[in-house]
């Protein structure tokens, strides 16, 4: 009996530790010292539990699915372990699976609990099943109604699904799940209601895409009151200057001055755009003249073929950016057909890649004339069409009218909307997406043929 009680002494106490290495974030302390505990008490559930959600944090998703495999084992009847499974498949695409576990363990809860609804409701929005999703994530929110993780979980299957109304009313809660950064920031939110005489402060926010994406909003901004400052990234200072519209830009990070109002980026839509009917039309951005044409002379240089730009991957330190991003030598074997020149577009790490293609191929890299984005619109203006995986420039292609077709994953981002092969936010945006999860050769082999067409017929871009 005292060897038993010393065992389970010895086992509390590691799970201890553990929990104080976790919130310390030394994930791989904490689950060597679970490993070591699980192999002297190995029918502990909660120690095979607790080792599942270290692997989980250092985002080992298959080595935490067995650890709560085996915790299921030693204690069936837990819904804790049932739900963290579910997570576990959910992150591996194994996604049925994920919604079978999650079902078990509200079944086997004793109360209505919030965070197995939230589990649930996110591996339903995964398996892009958006109707049953709500219910999920609504039925969380009546339980903790302060649970702001399930409310910005909620937005986006209420956009995924077009609901722009109530989506963009829940988008905003990425305002107080920590998403964006803490900052200090000047005057009231502002509402969307006249400010003329007053100050409004735009405050940039996610990434380069939702930035462009939400500038066609500006000219309606500046239209309703007086001085209109715009934080922004320094790659895209000198496009939305072009536009004419804001009175001051201030470097993304840079000290903002004081204001009457300030309002954050993407929060534009959901103050001026209800329904897919009230989306302001594109284009809505142009290059500026004289980067026009320095470009000239490098892209013209094939007159007699269609001028086709290329982009395979968005920035890296994007966490799904793997699930968007394409090898270029799938780029290189879909579309380097006769009679089109192509252009890489591409920045970053994955410029590397061309290096790897064989010399005198057909892909002229524009990369190096290349240095913000109005570089980039100056060079998407003398290209007949644009190809290439989710990223920034779909959206600036999208937002000048040129003819871009977008390779999309089997879970795309919720702007593209489901099922659709066209976009209310761009209307000269195609849209290529898969049969099922990882199918990208068939998203290849769609765009590839559309393109042969294409040469064949210009008019049909």
């Amino acid at each position: 009996m005292r060897t038993k009680e010393r065992e389970a002494d010895a086992s509390q106490e590691a799970f201890r530790r553990a929990i104080i290495l976790r919130e310390e974030g030394r994930f791989d302390e904490a689950e060597a010292l679970l490993r070591d505990a699980v192999s002297r008490d190995a029918g502990n559930a909660d120690l095979h539990n607790a080792r599942g959600v270290m692997f989980a944090a250092m985002g080992r998703h298959l080595d935490a699915l067995w650890c709560y495999r085996d915790a299921a084992a030693c204690n069936p009847a837990d819904p804790t372990i049932w739900t963290n499974l579910g997570n576990a498949l959910t992150c591996l695409k194994h996604l049925r699976t994920a919604i079978g576990c999650h079902r078990r363990a509200l079944s086997l809860a004793r109360d209505d609990n919030a965070l197995l609804h939230h589990n649930l409701g996110n591996a339903l929005a995964e398996a892009s099943d958006h109707s049953e999703a709500l219910v999920a994530l609504s039925r969380a929110l009546e339980i903790e109604p302060s649970r702001h993780g399930a409310r910005w979980d909620r937005a986006r299957s209420y956009l995924y699904l077009g609901n722009y109304r109530q989506g963009f009313l829940d988008y905003e809660a990425r305002t107080v799940t920590g998403q964006l950064p803490a900052r200090e920031l000047a005057g009231q939110a502002w509402d969307g209601r006249c400010y003329a005489g007053k100050r409004l402060v735009l405050v940039a926010e996610q990434g380069f895409g939702d930035v462009i994406w939400a500038a066609r909003y500006l000219s309606r901004v500046k239209a309703l009151g007086g001085e209109l400052i715009v934080e922004c990234p320094a790659e895209l200072i000198p496009l939305l200057d072009a536009l004419g519209v804001a009175d001051r830009f201030i470097v993304r990070g840079a000290s903002l001055p004081e204001g009457d109002f300030h309002c954050y980026f993407c929060s534009l839509p959901g103050l001026f755009t209800k329904d897919s009917s009230s989306i302001p039309n594109a284009p809505f951005v142009t290059a500026p003249v004289d980067r026009v044409r320095r470009f000239h002379e490098l892209i013209n240089r094939a007159p007699s073929r269609l001028k086709v730009g290329i982009v395979w991957s968005g920035s890296v330190t994007f966490k799904r950016n793997q699930e968007r991003a394409q090898s270029l030598l799938k780029f290189f074997q879909a579309f380097a057909v006769p009679g089109v020149q192509l252009f890489s577009l591409q920045k970053g790490p994955p410029e590397q890649e061309l290096r790897a293609l064989p010399r005198g191929g057909p892909i002229f890299d524009l990369s190096p004339f290349i240095g913000d984005f109005a570089d980039t619109a100056a060079a998407l203006q003398h290209l007949d069409l644009i190809i290439m995986t989710d990223s920034a420039v779909a959206h600036l292609a999208g937002s000048m009218g040129k003819p871009v077709w977008l390779l999309l994953g089997h879970v795309a981002h919720w702007l593209w909307l489901l099922d659709r092969t066209d976009s209310p936010w761009y209307p000269s945006m195609r849209l290529f997406r898969p049969r099922g999860e990882g199918d990208w050769d068939h998203v290849f082999d769609a765009a590839s043929a559309a393109l042969m067409n294409v040469v064949e017929n210009p008019v049909l871009v």
